[in-house]
């Protein structure tokens, strides 16, 4: 099992992968039942939900927990995470996104033929993950999430008056 920070249901999955990218590893389950909340118990990780019928079982287990509202979008409650847990919103890019593993910087000749030849010559800092052998690079999608994460840093200070 890999070490994660967060423990959330599928509904909040995009505040995980934006929590992921920040570095606080966020392992998403279908349903957080009391199995899966136990394995935040004594500190390991924090539990995420929009659920109040959880908040017994949180509470008998002694979890670090939040119970977001949700109606509100996905931004909203990624700040009132953050906020919350007085965590950094900045881009990391250290974990797999999809395994939670820690990715491993590499050079363009060792994964030569795993990405396409375009992304290896104008790519850079490139990080493969270790467990599921997803490549990973900054290019141009990366100016798209550095525009994404201004718009919540804008999001968050409307809200909480910081960031």
């Amino acid at each position: 099992m890999k070490d994660f920070k967060f423990l959330t249901q599928i509904h909040l999955s995009r505040v995980a992968l934006w929590l992921t990218l920040f570095g606080y590893p966020t392992k998403v389950v279908p349903k957080l039942s009391k199995k899966e909340i136990s394995l935040c118990a004594g500190g390991r990780c924090r539990v995420l939900t929009t659920s109040r019928r959880l908040e017994k079982n949180l509470k008998n287990l002694k979890v670090e927990y939040l119970i977001l509202p949700n109606w509100e979008d996905w931004k909203t409650q990624l700040c009132m995470v953050l906020n919350h847990f007085n965590l950094s919103p900045n881009l990391r890019l250290n974990y797999c996104p999809l395994c939670l593993d820690k990715l491993k910087p590499v050079t363009p000749e060792e994964i030569k033929g795993k990405i396409p030849e375009g992304a290896l010559r104008c790519g850079k800092n490139f990080t493969l993950c270790p467990s599921c052998g997803k490549v990973y690079w900054e290019g141009g999608h990366k100016r798209l999430m550095e525009k994404t994460l201004k718009q919540l840093k804008l999001c968050c200070k409307d809200l909480f008056g910081s960031f």
